[in-house]
């Protein structure tokens, strides 16, 4: 029987194609259906079906983010995960969505590594593209055992005629399949550190460091195997001036359409306003700041706004912080305000009014934890100019330099390489504008308080939070919001209010693989332990 390929036509720097159409072919077909002998007779269609491996790429402030998964934000639809009380039957739809998506995903790169050879393009274009697709084939396996801990390791596409009850490999053999795979790509040479405009977006050699470096200090949290996750975070850092990667000199507009693409992204999710827009703001943005619809899906918690230092570098329970209850938000390490929307900020010249009842907290749409999320918000995007697509053209940054720096800090502690790394935490923080650690005062806690504010809402707070076995202390504990009350003309009052109780137990160190997936595949179980 013919099978037939479904191909996104959407261009990822704008989808990435870099191949010329053949006219006269594409218009003999149905543009979206292309028999499985199609697609390998042709680069265009090849680089089509690449593209939407890219375009499956999970990416956060859009829609539930991973981080609304642990102390960060409280999204409504996470309530069953904070307090453990769902089942594998009935697993929330981020768990399910995260498994379904990666193993579609995986099983392409499987069918486009098999028949890469066959196509009528150069070795050049085979050697690239086919270490691109072993990146994201390793990309889409992190996530999965981010999640689920052992999965199955397929490397071959199946079909029906073959043995789909594949046994799961244990975490330490994905870790090592992905670490192999992405040292074979670096050594091989066949990517780029950057690429010239038209190509902006696609994987690079310095990605395939970067996605090691993630996953080898996930992993040292496990195997306690801190001199390879210093190794790999090493092996960037010290080919910075090569690569051509450093920090960014200012941390908000980072994120923004205007930096698209700045020394210090490794690799990103392209966008484009008014093609393929990103939708930040219709799932983050408070009420009154985009037309009438959802609004602040995404909640940052009083549990994350405690954690931001105050200006001088203490935090806010120190002595001497300067910390006052009635300004709360005064005098705050610059990151808070570059990713936090609080009662009396401002945005795209308004300010911001979170007193319940207001025209952005009002009493049919309250916000539950009393803030919305800034960070990743484009300020030149207007949400109200319907003439536009809907949705910005900011790009979503996957792996940035900061990162490598901070697994490098926290790797070369572990190693008693306390001096270097104070380096990396202090390069990081006076990009920020904040105090440098004095020498002789790091500890792990700050190391591990640096990255939270850092990466902040990025998606690798769960990850840290179980990695270093704090899931009591982080995730057992009440989620926190704030109330204001004011009475008259006299100054507002910020009362710290429980937004849910939450309780933690060693099961949700990791998530279950849904119930209907072991019923199809009994050589998934056991489950994951509790489960």
């Amino acid at each position: 029987m013919k099978r037939y390929i479904k191909l996104l036509l959407i261009p990822v720097s704008l989808l990435l194609l870099t191949v010329s159409c053949k006219k006269d072919f594409l218009d003999s077909k149905p543009m979206d259906r292309y028999s499985d002998a199609d697609v390998w007779e042709d680069s265009t269609l090849a680089s089509l079906f690449l593209n939407n491996i890219y375009a499956g790429i999970p990416t956060e402030f859009g829609g539930t983010m991973t981080d609304a998964l642990s102390d960060e934000l409280y999204s409504s639809s996470n309530v069953s995960v904070y307090q453990s009380t769902f089942l594998p039957a009935s697993a929330p739809y981020a768990l399910i969505n995260m498994w379904d998506n990666s193993w579609s995903k995986i099983r392409r790169c499987n069918m486009y590594l098999e028949n890469v050879g066959r196509l009528p393009a150069s070795a050049a274009f085979k050697n690239r593209t086919s270490d691109e697709v072993r990146f994201l084939r390793a990309l889409y396996y992190s996530y999965l055992i981010n999640y689920f801990g052992a999965v199955p390791l397929i490397t071959a596409s199946q079909d029906l005629n073959g043995d789909l009850n594949v046994s799961r490999t244990p975490y330490e053999g994905i870790v090592s399949f992905i670490t192999k795979q992405l040292d074979s790509i670096y050594q091989a040479g066949n990517l780029p550190f950057k690429y010239p405009k038209a190509d902006v977006g696609r994987v690079t050699r310095g990605a395939a460091l970067a996605l090691k470096s993630r996953v080898l200090l996930y992993a040292a949290g496990y195997d306690n195997n801190w001199q390879s996750a210093y190794d790999a975070a090493k092996a960037l850092i010290d080919i910075e001036g090569q690569t051509g990667y450093g920090l960014f000199v200012q941390y908000e507009s980072l994120f923004q359409e205007a930096n698209h693409n700045n020394l210090e992204v490794i690799f990103d999710h392209q966008y484009l306003s008014n093609f393929k827009g990103y939708h930040v703001h219709h799932y983050n943005l408070p009420w009154g700041l985009v037309p009438p619809g959802p609004s602040a899906l995404n909640q940052p918690t009083q549990n994350i706004v405690d954690e931001y230092e105050m200006a001088n570098g203490k935090m806010i329970s120190e002595t001497g912080s300067g910390y006052d209850p009635a300004q709360p938000y005064t005098n705050r390490d610059p990151r808070f305000y570059a990713s936090i929307f609080y009662d009396g900020s401002s945005w795209r010249g308004a300010t911001l009014d979170f007193k319940l009842g207001s025209d952005n907290n009002p009493s049919f749409s309250p916000l539950t934890t009393g803030y919305a999320l800034r960070k990743m918000q484009e300020p030149t995007f207007n949400p109200f100019d319907l003439s536009k697509s809907y949705g910005g053209g900011q790009n979503y940054i996957l792996l940035r330099y900061a990162e490598i720096l901070l697994n490098g800090a926290e790797a070369a502690f572990e190693l008693g390489r306390v001096e270097e790394a104070r380096g990396y935490i202090n390069r990081v923080r006076t990009r920020a504008g904040m105090p440098e650690v004095p020498a002789g005062q790091l500890t792990r806690e700050k190391i591990r308080h640096e990255r939270t504010i850092e990466l902040a809402f990025e998606g690798s707070r769960l990850w840290d939070i179980r990695r270093w076995k704090l899931g009591p202390q982080k995730l057992g504990v009440d989620m926190k919001g704030v109330s204001i009350a004011q009475t008259g003309s006299n100054p507002r009052e910020y009362n710290i209010v429980t937004v849910l109780a939450r309780s933690f137990s060693d099961k949700m160190y990791l998530f279950p693989i849904y119930q209907t997936e072991i019923d199809k595949n009994p050589n998934l179980k056991p489950n994951n332990p509790g489960w």
